[in-house]
């Protein structure tokens, strides 16, 4: 499985695999030493694309190449264009870069049809597995709230035998997507006051999303630590999932 590197670029290449045993978390890039209370939940949700699955690269070379081929722009802006607004569902991506473009609804389709080929070869992070595993154990409820289809969310943990980690995977839909429908969802069906949810993300969108919603940590990838903070962001930043294992403390009902 790829382990996690922390550029704070975009990055539309694959992460490269370690050999052997993946770095210990203590050579991560840590949260601020001067955070020392526990964020205290009942419900952890994590992102999928970046957070949990190392998509991104794979994400971020075939939103760039539709970008390029139906808006005819260079690399280097529909790069930018795409990082500007990564987090979000591709047809929003697309409707906010070029409003109105006549070729959207075509590039949306083709994008789509690209993702779906190759997104259950997309692997999990080395650290992803363990992290649910402990966190589950501890009594936290889980979920996945993600931009990408619920359907095939759903299906690509069900071909890695994951599902018995999640009280609910939740996905895109119109009129349904990450953000206050998906933790409104929560709060609703599983009666989870939203300040006892902590979400975990990896773009400036998740944040933005979390905002007056619930908890938020930042987790380092496509954004650095500082990308965050410019953003607003003052809580936990962290480089690594195994991170959460020593910030979270449950809440027991």
């Amino acid at each position: 499985m790829p382990t996690r590197q922390s550029t704070g670029a975009l990055q539309i290449t694959a992460i490269k695999r370690n050999e052997g045993k993946p770095k210990s978390s203590k050579t991560r890039h840590r949260s601020k030493e001067t955070m020392t209370d526990k964020l205290r939940c009942r419900a952890v949700i994590f992102d999928f694309d970046g957070t949990l699955a190392n998509s991104m690269p794979f994400l971020a070379k075939i939103g760039v190449e539709v970008m390029m081929r139906f808006y005819g722009i260079s690399e280097e802006e529909a790069a930018e264009r795409y990082k500007s607004t990564t987090g979000l569902p591709y047809e929003h991506q697309i409707k906010l870069n070029f409003p109105d473009h006549e070729s959207n609804d075509e590039a949306i389709e083709v994008f789509e049809k690209m993702k779906i080929e190759q997104i259950f070869e997309q692997e999990l992070f080395t650290e992803s597995e363990e992290t649910l595993r402990r966190l589950k154990r501890k009594g936290f409820m889980l979920f996945v709230s993600s931009s990408t289809f619920q359907t095939t969310i759903t299906e690509y943990f069900n071909r890695l035998g994951m599902l018995g980690y999640f009280t609910e995977i939740l996905g895109y839909r119109p009129g349904f997507e990450k953000g206050a429908h998906h933790f409104n969802h929560i709060h609703d069906c599983y009666e989870i006051p939203l300040q006892d949810v902590v979400f975990i993300g990896d773009s400036l969108k998740d944040f933005e999303r979390s905002k007056n919603q619930t908890q938020f940590v930042a987790l380092e990838g496509m954004f650095a630590r500082r990308d965050f903070e410019e953003a607003g962001h003052s809580g936990y930043v962290i480089g690594n999932l195994v991170e959460l294992d020593a910030i979270l403390e449950p809440i027991m009902a």
